[in-house]
């Protein structure tokens, strides 16, 4: 009887503490500081080119950066000059296009004004730097750090492994694309590899003369690698996502600057990071755009301008 006696008084008791405890609570306003809003720069231009022969389409996306709880779109900048320069003296100026969408409301194409973007038609050479060049209607100029298309002689090589279900490593049962990078002892370089999908289909819009229609679409994150940090035994060379039989696969490899390597590895691992007491401690990424006579680091643009030499493995097939 006692002991139930103490029970009930020590209900209370806590009962009366968390109360106490739930007034001590006191909402704190923080002023964080407002910062302007600044120009941001998404590009990758690749060597691969055009179809057929044609010249590869690029483009380059720019926009302004909003306050961290704005819920609005990012505003896209459409009225700046922007300028592909090569280290010959070369200029070749990017126009502002809007892409088409299909809206089910209106029944057809109409044009996305939130995708806007720079496009210019061109292979890119090897063995030559290109830089980007901007100015926005305020006369403010941007110019990106030149990166050369790096000819690099060798593929990786592509093959499948088959592997059961494992719980312990959480991989599911099925077929899983490695590859075996090349590396050349003549000189630094550094690589990302991502596993694309080629997917088909039959387009019937004249029965009479249908059409196979093939396609492909990235499959995967960047994997990343290079002669400089690691070697090819110590390199992450197997994509995560289980394969089916009958699906086709093939690998890009981009051979990159550093600084471009650097960038990508650190948003990768911002990106992911958990932030516990584990997690390794947030660092800035700083962008290759930087302001023509700024004075600081915060004069600069944000995102990040690429250029990359491609090179692809040959189609493999699940069997």
């Amino acid at each position: 009887m006692k002991i139930e006696k103490m029970h009930t008084k020590l209900k209370y008791i806590f009962l009366l503490a968390f109360i106490i405890l739930m007034g001590c609570e006191k909402q704190i306003e923080l002023d964080l500081p407002s910062v302007g809003s600044k120009l941001v720069v998404d590009g990758w231009l690749t060597s691969e080119p055009g179809e057929g022969g044609a010249e590869r389409l690029h483009t380059v996306r720019l926009t302004q950066s909003i306050s961290y709880f704005e819920t609005q779109n990012y505003p896209v900048v459409k009225d700046a000059q922007v300028i592909l320069k090569d280290d010959k003296g070369q200029a070749y100026p990017l126009t502002y296009t809007l892409p088409m969408v299909y809206d089910p409301n209106v029944g057809k194409e109409v044009a996305d004004e939130q995708k806007g973007r720079y496009e210019i038609r061109k292979n890119l050479e090897q063995n030559t730097s290109y830089t980007l060049y901007i100015k926005t209607t305020d006369g403010i100029e941007y110019e990106s750090t030149a990166q050369m298309v790096i000819d690099y002689p060798y593929a990786p090589k592509i093959f499948v492994e088959y592997k059961e279900a494992d719980d312990f490593s959480d991989e599911d049962e099925g077929y899983y694309i490695n590859f075996e990078p090349k590396y050349s002892d003549e000189g630094n370089f550094y690589f990302c590899w991502q596993l694309f999908k080629l997917e088909s289909y039959t387009d019937w819009s004249d029965p009479e003369n249908p059409i196979k229609v093939s396609y492909t679409f990235p499959y995967s994150d960047l994997l990343f690698g290079s002669n400089v940090y690691t070697s090819v035994e110590e390199s992450e060379t197997q994509f995560d996502q289980a394969a089916q039989k009958g699906e086709q696969y093939f690998i890009k490899q981009h051979v990159v600057a550093r600084g471009v390597y650097d960038f990508l590895r650190l948003a990768e691992e911002q990106r992911d990071n958990e932030g516990t007491q584990f997690s390794p401690p947030p660092a800035p990424l700083r962008s290759n755009i930087k302001r023509i006579g700024g004075n600081t680091l915060d004069d600069d643009a944000l995102g990040f301008f690429i250029i990359s030499s491609v090179q692809k493995t040959e189609v493999t097939s699940i069997n």
